[in-house]
């Protein structure tokens, strides 16, 4: 098992665990060619962490920084398309991803919003995070979308 960035052959891999991770998306419900052209486009401004087990990509996040205060001494960070096979593979990735954030400034917090109809809300509040919030509407009509943070100090 290894966490590193994305490689070129990685993406067409990548396209099929975020299509079967997020069953309902704006995104990865497109051909996979639009997918895979969105794919590397954020990974040129944001780093694309992949999980990978004997050649097999099984869990997959993006790493966006969405602000930081002046100094540069706390930063908020988002974690987008945080896709994964089982929820030890989930763990290990989002505790490489927090230390990531940690080490990227004094203090830090991480910002996420998840929709009903995505898995993983409850593996979030089960490793710190807490709901801060819910949006109505937000990605898609009569669906809700919740905010979660978690913040370091």
């Amino acid at each position: 098992m290894i966490i590193r960035l994305v490689k070129e052959a990685d993406y067409e891999k990548l396209v099929h665990l975020f299509r079967s991770f997020f069953k309902t998306h704006n995104i990865f419900q497109q051909p996979a060619a639009k997918i895979l052209q969105y794919l590397r486009e954020q990974a040129v401004e944001n780093p694309l962490l992949v999980y990978e087990d004997k050649g097999a990509l099984q869990g997959a996040l993006f790493l966006v920084k969405i602000g930081e205060n002046k100094e540069g001494t706390h930063k908020i960070w988002k974690f987008r398309h945080f896709a994964f096979l089982t929820e030890t593979i989930a763990a290990q990735l989002l505790d490489d991803a927090e230390k990531h954030v940690q080490k990227s400034s004094r203090t830090g917090k991480i910002e996420l919003t998840i929709a009903e109809t995505e898995p993983g809300k409850a593996f979030y509040l089960k490793h710190g995070y807490v709901q801060e919030g819910a949006l109505k509407d937000h990605y898609r009509p009569g669906e809700t979308c919740y905010v979660l943070g978690k913040s370091f100090a």
